[in-house]
């Protein structure tokens, strides 16, 4: 009887954004849940948490410089608001969703509301090759109980009636994509996956003492279904967890052939586990266009050094490729919302203060 399973990891594939007989949306991957996907890596990975939220922070600045406090919506909400939340997505998915909601006159936005972009799918592209419809829904995995509520695309001419609420949906275009976004760090989601499993790999090693490290053989027969069972049982509650490592394991036996055979499995060695996240956290840097994990306050081997000037270039050419881009499509959507609400001027953001001299001493 062959008592062993071996379990197949699959790479994490680009998604397909088909068309779906019967749905009035496009699908988000192959079982339209892609986004959440991107969460739970932005979640289960610190090096790609801690990357996306430095960035993030970086984006948003100290708020917007005149209308930062403006409320946008009965809930109390200011424009700050609304722009931090929009940016996260936007640095975490490549795009934003904004609920827009038109007076009854149709000439003024007079309501602004976030819409987590992992909620909202977009509608089937019309002949001209445009969407129309956004489709809404707290959770995609079981839209029988969550059914999708469809929302008009943002127009300024078609905004009257049950058209008045309407959904802005912003993404960066990607070759071959032209309803939903890949991330910008795209290239690394495979590592990013990795880390997080290495993580999980670590953190089962010690919670479970054995961790296919060892195997124990019982020569003298093979007991009933429940003798195993129960011997099983004994051995992972005597030796496994990290409260029990290093305990010691004593043997009786009538004779040398009826000994326990134990024998180490041998697995990778410390070494190699140092080298691939190494690897890793290059890699993800890397797609974030983090030239250093001192950027991020990450402490990395090479890298900078502990000059500010040198750190301080480095930081400036961050904010140059990785950040302002970010901030001019963010603003550059939010602009063309606003100026239905009167706010025709461009929108400024006060740039975080940073001490380098204080960073690099380690009082951050």
């Amino acid at each position: 009887m062959n008592n062993f399973k071996i379990f197949n990891f699959e790479a994490l594939d680009l998604p397909v954004f088909n068309e779906v007989r019967g749905k009035d949306w496009v699908s988000f991957g192959k079982d339209n849940l892609y986004p959440d996907k991107i969460i739970e890596l932005f979640n289960t990975s610190a090096m790609n948490g801690t990357a996306i939220n430095s960035i993030k922070d970086a984006v948003i600045g100290e708020g917007i410089v005149d209308y930062g406090e403006m409320v946008i919506n009965p809930l109390g909400d200011s424009l700050n608001d609304l722009y931090e939340r929009i940016s996260l997505d936007y640095c975490l998915f490549g795009g934003y969703s904004i609920n827009a909601i038109w007076n009854r006159g149709g000439d003024k936005v007079v309501e602004l509301y976030h819409l987590p972009f992992e909620k909202v799918r977009s509608g089937k592209l019309n002949e001209e090759d445009n969407v129309e419809d956004y489709y809404y829904s707290s959770n995609w995995s079981n839209t029988r109980k969550y059914k999708p509520v469809r929302y008009k695309s943002f127009s300024s001419t078609d905004n009257k009636g049950e058209n008045a609420s309407q959904i802005y949906y912003c993404f960066d275009y990607t070759p071959g994509n032209m309803i939903y976004p890949l991330p910008a760090y795209v290239g690394a989601l495979n590592d990013i996956q990795l880390d997080a499993r290495i993580s999980k790999y670590h953190n089962a090693n010690i919670s479970n003492g054995f961790a296919g490290g060892i195997m124990i053989n019982m020569p003298n027969g093979e007991p009933t279904p429940d003798e195993q069972r129960a011997l099983y049982k004994d051995l992972t509650n005597a030796f496994t967890g990290e409260d029990n490592a290093g305990r010691l394991f004593v043997s009786f036996s009538e004779g040398a052939e009826l000994a326990p055979q134990i024998q180490a499995i041998t697995s990778a060695n410390d070494d190699y586990y140092t080298t691939l996240e190494t690897r890793i956290s290059s890699r993800i840097l890397t797609a974030h266009r983090i030239t250093s994990g001192r950027l991020i306050g990450v402490r990395d081997e090479g890298g900078l050094g502990n000059n500010a000037d040198e750190i301080e270039v480095a930081y400036t050419h961050f904010v140059s490729t990785a950040i302002e881009p970010k901030q001019k499509k963010i603003n550059k959507g939010l602009r063309g919302v606003l100026s239905f609400m009167g706010i025709d001027e461009p929108l400024s953001i006060i740039p975080s203060k940073i001490d380098f001299n204080k960073n690099i001493q380690g009082e951050i």
